[in-house]
Order: C-alpha cells, then structure tokens, then sequence
C-alpha cells in the first residue's frame, strides 16, 4: 500500500483569524456539561468536479484566497471556533484563528481520504459543536463564499442548557472504549435498495413509513451483533444506542442554527438472545424508544448526560454499568451536506475521513443520489464475518478498501 506522504504534499500552511475582532464582552466562552467530553473528530470531505470549479471567477487559483476570505469572515459570527481552549470549561475567544492547509494530491483523492493512515482531517469539528453544529457552520461558510454580504446568525446556547456540576466542570476525560484493532468500512445504500429495505420492514413489523435511519440501523446492528456473537463463539448479549438532536425536543424549541453539542441519546432493550434481533422487531423497538423521548424533559431526564457523569465519577469506560456489548450510531441523514453550494455547484459526493478508532460503531451519511453511506467499525475479526451476512449482500455495496491499494 503506498504511504500517505507520498500521495500528497503541502503548499501552504495559514493561520486565519476573524475578520472583525471579537469584542471583549464575548471573550469568555462557558463549555456545556455535553461540551466538556472530547468527542472524536468528525473529519467532513467533500468533492468537487474539476469542470465545477473551473467557473470560479478569476480562475481556480483564487479559489484557496476565496476560502480563505470567506472562512475568516464566518468565524467572525463563530468565534468560540477561533479561540484557544483555556480549561475543560472554558474558551477564550481570543481571535487565535484556524489551521488552514492547501495541498497538492497526486492520487486519488479518495484514495488519500480513506486510507487507513491517513491524518488528513480536512473539515473537523471538535468539543465545540455537534454534527448539526458543523452543518451550520459549513453551510454559513458556503453561503458567504457565494455572497460575501451574507447574513448568518448562529446561536451559541453555552452552559445554559447543561451546567457544569454543581461540584465544578469535569477536570479529566471521560473514558471511551478505544480497539487499536479496530478496522472501518464504507457500504452504500442506493435509494432502490432503500426502498426494498423499507418495503420489507413495513410489510413484515406493520409499522407505517418507517425512516431510512431506523431500517439501515437495524439492519447494521443485527449483522454486527450475529458476527460479534459468532465471532466470540456463543451469544453476546447486546443493546444499539443512537444520538438524537435535541433542538426540537425541549421546551421552547432552539433555532435550528444553535451550536454546541445539543444531544441525548435512546437505547433499545438489552437483547438476550437471536429471536430478538429480527429486523421488523428491531425497527420497531427503534421507533418506540424513539418516541418515547417525546414525552420526556430531556434537560432534566437526559440520558447522556447520565452516562457522562456515571463514566465520570466511577472512573470506567461509558456505557460500562449496562453489562452488555453497546453499539453506538450517529446519524447526519437530517443535514444536507451533500448540497453544500460555494458556488460552483454542488459536491459530486461528502464523505467522512477515517475515524476508525472506535469498535462498534456506525455513521450514517446522505449520499447525492438519495441513498446513504453507512460506515461501521468492527474488529477484524467480527468484519469479516459482518461482510458475508445474507442480509448485508442483499441490500447495500461494499466500498471495497482493497481498491486503495
């Protein structure tokens, strides 16, 4: 496999800052108690046809100026992202600016993003935003790259929502489950086999208009927990755990633009053994615990801020207390990336980078034909026995990484 370094090399190397200082009545930014864990990079690509670009005017060597002007008047409005990290709780919004890179590739470009060593993190989005966060941002740093007279108006909620304890803000991490074994795959589901999926649910469980999210994630979740069982030699109890954005869901509702991470998540029974991991009462199952979230007070009653504090103040891994093998997925099908315009079109395809650190693990992506990429860690092991699921040929295709080689 050829090595990253020899794939690409670097051009230029920039620091930007606003474009307006940030007036110091907002230098002090608080972390949320959902701020303070560290989340994993989310590193966001996105692909532009060459012909697309070729329309800029001036040609397309001003495009890195042009980002770069845009870039710099966004955070202008998202000044926290400029700012330096002064403790767990706290940003000091200082105008140190953001890393910005030009590189040259001579590969293809996917070939670069998804190889397993990569350290190319080209969008990332870290403690100070969640996948809703990261869309706003880009979708304000599209619109001002367009239109420099823009007018965007994020909403930064700060610690308003989730205090720090009582006791004073979290001092040292929340620990996560890590597998240096850990391996990543891609699988597609294009918008026909979707459909398939959906029909299928709908007949066999009776449940009406179930969602593109709630069929891939079963489907993702039984094949890992039937190759995880058969990988380990006998059943393993297990349970599927989602994220779900808040904003909607408390009382008043928050503007759609508020940045931070704004989260709880759901949980599925424990599953004890095979009959339970069917795909109709999988499904069905998701959308309950789904709902159930409705009648809740998921300010008070949130169940990832329980799970942060347990993981917090015993010391072990989240999710530790629960006794069972934990799937986690997040899902950014609620966001159009794959529409992000900075006027010269639309992307030929988003994607994430390489975030294979976590085992058990999904990430649902929107694809520009109305499909959606599914990536899944798993350990070597479990993968290979994940790939050959019935279920799994039937429905989506693999993104062989083979084809980095």
């Amino acid at each position: 496999m050829v090595s990253v370094s020899k794939m690409l090399s670097t051009i230029s190397k920039k620091i930007i800052k606003p474009s307006s200082p940030t007036p110091s009545t907002q230098r002090c930014h608080k972390l949320s108690l959902l701020d303070q864990r560290p989340y994993n990079y989310m590193p966001l690509v996105f692909f532009y046809p060459k012909h697309q670009v070729a329309t800029i005017p001036n040609g397309p060597k001003q495009l890195p100026n042009l980002l770069a002007n845009s870039v710099s008047k966004t955070l202008t409005c998202y000044y926290p992202w400029a700012g330096s990290l002064k403790d767990n709780a706290t940003i000091d919004c200082d105008d140190s600016g953001v890393e910005f890179f030009e590189v040259q590739i001579s590969s293809q470009m996917d070939k670069v993003i998804h190889h397993p060593n990569s350290n190319i993190k080209e969008l990332t989005f870290r403690q100070v935003g969640d996948a809703c966060s990261a869309y706003y941002f880009l979708r304000d740093w599209a619109a001002l790259t367009r239109n420099p007279n823009a007018k965007i108006s994020p909403y930064f909620a700060e610690d308003s929502l989730f205090p720090s304890p009582f006791d004073g803000p979290l001092v040292a991490s929340v620990i996560e489950s890590k597998n240096k074994d850990c391996i990543q795959k891609r699988f597609v589901f294009s918008d026909s086999k979707l459909s398939a999926l959906k029909a299928y649910i709908a007949d066999e469980s009776g449940l009406q208009n179930p969602t593109r999210s709630e069929v891939v994630n079963a489907l993702l979740y039984k094949c890992a927990a039937f190759a995880v069982s058969g990988s380990s030699g006998s059943f393993q109890r297990s349970q599927l755990i989602q994220y779900s954005n808040l904003r909607e869901r408390i009382s008043p509702p928050l503007p759609p633009s508020t940045i931070g991470n704004i989260l709880t998540v759901f949980s599925t029974p424990i599953y004890n053994n095979e009959r339970d991991l069917r795909l109709p009462k999988l499904v069905r199952d998701i959308r309950k615990y789904k709902n159930n979230l409705s009648s809740k007070n998921n300010l008070e009653e949130n169940e990832w801020v329980v799970e942060m504090l347990d993981a917090y103040r015993t010391g072990k891994e989240l999710f530790n207390q629960r006794n069972c093998d934990v799937y986690l997925c997040s899902s950014t099908l609620m966001y159009e990336y794959e529409k992000l315009d900075f006027g010269w079109g639309r992307p030929a395809k988003g994607s994430l980078g390489n975030v294979g650190q976590f085992s058990k693990n999904f990430i649902l992506m929107n694809t520009p034909d109305r499909g959606v990429e599914a990536f899944v860690n798993l350990n070597e092991q479990e993968m290979c026995l994940f790939d050959k699921d019935k279920d799994l040929l039937e429905f989506p295709t693999p993104i062989d990484r083979d084809n980095l080689n």
